[in-house]
Parts: structure tokens; sequence; C-alpha cells
């Protein structure tokens, strides 16, 4: 096969882990450092407190590209069937130029934290709402047992050929670590998203490993993306902690 077709072909199933992998770099990380939880299913979640006004920054470090500066605020909180509606803005700043945008979240009354779905909140661990997860119920990521689901890409045109593919996540807890970030050291839950995207025309999969760490009273203090194709792991994105203004 056409080395460069090979190369666009596994481009695309990265596309695809990306669009999920977004829940880190974009989306999903959040922290407090020493209020409790406000949230009604926080005792059952990941450390993840949710108030409107928290602020978190975050440095951002991806191979190949200048170190960036991530901000993520929550700007609302919204009751629905099954849990909350938590709004994110979040600023992407490179060399001092901001990109805006905002991402919604649910966090589920069993202690799920995913992507809003159509319709009323399923749990977590449902295949209605698999395909949504950021991260499981804390009962679950606890256990160690994994939760997986199968995200299919839409076929694609590329160099007269036909590409379709997909990706498949699995999402299990990694234990407990101790973690230093510039906001401090913290005593941490891991949860490790693991995707692996397969396209026609590729032997191998595209492999991605998203690293999550998260510390009671502070949410997601760091993370890291890591390519683990072929049995290489490469960190490709590192998000830490720098500091975090409560409400």
């Amino acid at each position: 096969m056409d080395i460069h077709l090979t190369r666009a072909c596994a481009g695309i199933a990265c596309a695809a882990l990306a669009g999920q992998f977004l829940l880190g770099c974009d989306s999903a990380g959040s922290s407090r450092s020493s209020a409790p939880a406000k949230s009604p299913g926080a005792s059952a979640s990941v450390p993840f407190p949710v108030a409107v006004g928290d602020t978190w920054t975050y440095t951002l470090e991806t191979l190949g590209l200048p170190p960036a500066v991530l901000v993520k605020k929550i700007t609302g909180i919204t009751p629905v069937p099954g849990g909350r509606r938590v709004s994110m803005a979040i600023t992407y700043s490179v060399y001092g130029i901001p990109k805006k945008f905002h991402q919604d979240y649910l966090f589920g009354t069993d202690g799920s934290i995913s992507f809003p779905p159509p319709g009323p909140i399923t749990s977590a661990s449902s295949h209605a709402n698999a395909g949504n997860v950021i991260v499981p119920p804390l009962s679950v990521v606890n256990s160690g047992r994994p939760v997986t689901w199968t995200v299919k890409m839409p076929p694609v045109r590329l160099a007269g050929r036909r590409i379709s593919g997909e990706t498949r996540f699995t999402v299990q807890g990694g234990g407990t670590a101790s973690v230093t970030v510039p906001a401090g050291t913290y005593r941490v839950t891991v949860v490790n998203v693991t995707a692996s995207g397969t396209s026609s025309g590729v032997e191998r999969p595209a492999v991605m490993v998203q690293r999550m760490w998260f510390a009671p009273h502070v949410g997601e203090v760091g993370e890291e993306i890591i390519a683990a194709s072929s049995g290489s792991r490469q960190v490709l994105t590192t998000e830490k902690l720098q500091s975090f203004t409560a409400r």
C-alpha cells in the first residue's frame, strides 16, 4: 500500500481518537484545592467538585508545539434528568493569543462524567450512554473493571479510495499514586483511557492512552496522552495544574 495513503489512514484513525481525547485537552479536566465537593453525586464520582465560577489554569506541553496555557472555568450548572449539565468555558493560549470555546459535561447521579447525549442521562456503565463516557462511577474505577465501547468512523474518500474505520475505547482505574505538579504534590486516583483506532487498508491499529490523575477536593491535577502503537510509548501531550481559584 502507498506509504502516504497508509499514513493518511492512520491519521484518520487518530483523528477519531482525538475527537474523544478532547475530553482531556479541552474538556474534562477540573480541579479544586480545599473546599468539599458540592455536587449531589460527588461521593460516587472521582474527585471533581463543581461550582459556578471555579477556575483552573494548566500548563500544556504538546510534542512539536510551543508551550500553551489552558484555562477552564465553570460557567453554568443546570439540573437535567439523571444528573446535572455542567458548562465549561475553555481558553487555550499560545504565544499569548487566546482561543475560546465551550464544552458541556453531564455529571450523572450515579457518579459518572460524560459528554451530553440527547435526552435524559443514562448510567455511564450502560450501553445506551457508553459512547459518551469520560469517567465511570468511582466504584467502577476503584474496582479496576474496564468499561469499553466502540465508535464507528464515518467513511471518507482519500486518494481515490473509500476509507472507513472504528475506534474502541476502554476506561479503567489504575489505582493510586503520588503526583507532583506546579500546584503541589497530591495523592491521586488514576484513570486510564485507551483508544485503539482501525482503518481499512491499515494493518496495525493506532493506539493512544490518556492517563488522568484526580485528587480529593482538587479534581484533575494533571494528565498525559501517550502514543502506544506498535508497543512504543511516546508522550504526546502533558497537562499540569498550575493554579486554582475557587468561587
